[in-house]
Order: C-alpha cells, then structure tokens, then sequence
C-alpha cells in the first residue's frame, strides 16, 4: 500500500503549479488503480488538469510535494554518480520506483532491482511494454525471511560486479525496519560497493517516533493502521559519527524543510507551512560515501 501511495504521490505532480514541480514522473500513477486514467490522454486527464486547483491542495498537495522534493533529490544523486562514470544501481526495497524508465542518466546502466517477488510481478505487469533506459534486473527478496548477509552472492550471480562503484537507493524504507535490520543493511551495502559507491537513502529524526504533537502522532497511527509501523529513526547530529563507525562517510543531509527552502517560491503559503513545520524537519534525505581498501 506504502508503495502505491508514494507512486501516486510522485505522479500528480503533474498536477501541481508549476513553480512547485520538480519532478515529472509519468510512471507514478500507473500503480494508483483507476487514477492512472489522470495521466492518459482524455476528458478526464484535461478535467483533472484544470481542475487541479479544486482537488489537490490542503494536505493532499503538501504530500504530494513532499515527494517532489525526496524524489528531487535522490534524482540529482543519480545523475551525479552517473555524470562520474557509475554504472551500476542496487534499489534495495525498490516499490514502484521507475527510475530506469524516466531518468536519461541511466542509458546504458544497470539497475537492480530488490524487492519481495509480489510487488515485482505487479510492477512488472504495468511496465512490461515501457521500453526502460537502463537494462533492469529484478532481483526477488523476501526481506522478512531472507538474511541480507546473501544478497552479495545473489546479485553477484545476477550479473552484478562488486569490484565496481555502485549507488544504492533506500528511499522511504529505513523507518519501517528494527534497528537491527537497519544495521544489517548498510552492512550489506559495504560489502557489495567498490570504490566510488554511494548509498543514498531516506530516514526520519527519531522524534518523529516518539513526538507528542498531534501531527506526528496521527501519522505513526495512520502508518500502524496500514500494517507498516514506524520502528527505526536517526539522531541527524549523531548520523555522521554513525556513519563513519561502519565505513560510511556522511556526504549530505537535508531535511524537507531545509530542502523546501531551498527548491520552493518562498512566498507560496505551502512553501511558509512546510519549512515552518516541525513534522516535515523530520523528514531526511541523506547520502553517504562508502570507504573501501
């Protein structure tokens, strides 16, 4: 459900006013069900478009921004690794990610794609006809049951190459693992990057999991109501000393707000309530360069 939801999410922004579009995603709403209609061109999707004012605003439009800005800014990770000569992606938790479809940076790249085999069938049916620009390799992974200390050998045998620089993507995954299952990952992240890599991933400040305010508690309910608790949060002042203990050296961390600042008009009232808003500051987008030899 989380998966759909941030597909959606990336694929109305479309819809939104185009000083807050950073993203073109034409993928997004293809896993939204009937909503895919919005993007196919019709009645329906030319409605949608100028009534966009009508039915996205209030906290509908502030989520779907929020994900203009996460998906911004991995984007502009990947076209800085690819820029540099990487040739090789892992997507750990991929969802509906359809980076390999969308970005140019990626022609003639790799991508791995790790998830559990029922979301990869979904996805695979959508996309079947969609010609990718990257070679995409579906990797299926039971998370929940598979130990991670064997993903080296299964994308080795998928064709991928340990010696050489790869990016990984965790995007909107952390938060939902035990400590435990987060330690395991960037475990396994090290042991498959070779010189260059890089590892960019998503996370919460870890007050967003015991904040008392009204929002945060309304949104660990709503994720628990789903069947996906939030259980795992960073200390953003401690993340660098963290980092540095397993192999990783912190090479940028923003929060929404701080990114909203940056990328967003500051005049909009959606713009002022976002970088006003404690829930958003704990929302992190953080990437990390991997030591080797």
């Amino acid at each position: 459900m989380t998966a759909a939801w941030v597909a959606a999410m990336r694929g109305a922004g479309a819809f939104l006013p185009a000083p807050m579009r950073l993203v073109d995603d034409p993928y997004g709403l293809r896993f939204a069900g009937r909503l895919r209609a919005l993007r196919e061109e019709g009645p329906l999707a030319a409605g949608a478009r100028v009534t966009a004012r009508v039915w996205l605003r209030g906290r509908l439009r502030a989520a779907v921004v929020i994900q203009q800005l996460r998906t911004r800014f991995i984007d502009e990770d990947v076209d800085a690794f690819a820029a540099a000569g990487g040739r090789q992606l892992v997507l750990l938790g991929a969802g509906f990610d359809c980076r390999a479809w969308r970005l140019p940076a990626l022609q003639g790249a790799t991508v791995f794609e790790v998830d559990h085999p029922a979301t990869q069938a979904k996805k695979r049916a959508l996309m079947e006809r969609e010609p990718a620009r990257a070679r995409v390799v579906f990797v299926p992974w039971d998370f929940e049951r598979e130990p991670l200390d064997r993903l080296r050998a299964r994308l080795g045998l998928d064709g991928h190459d340990a010696r050489a620089a790869t990016m990984t993507i965790s995007e909107g995954v952390l938060p939902y693992l035990t400590d435990q299952a987060v330690e395991a990952t960037f475990a396994t992240v090290a042991r498959y990057s070779g010189p260059g890599s890089l590892f960019t991933f998503t996370y919460f400040d870890r007050a967003l999991l015991t904040e008392n305010a009204g929002d945060a508690r309304g949104v660990r309910l709503a994720v628990r109501l789903m069947g996906e608790p939030f259980r795992h949060g960073f200390d953003p002042a401690a993340l660098p000393r963290w980092l540095d203990e397993r192999g990783f050296a912190l090479a940028r961390d923003e929060s929404a707000r701080a990114l909203a600042a940056r990328m967003l008009p500051a005049r909009s009232p959606l713009s002022r309530w976002i970088t006003e808003s404690p829930l958003l500051a704990c929302r992190h987008f953080a990437g990390a360069k991997i030591r080797t030899g």
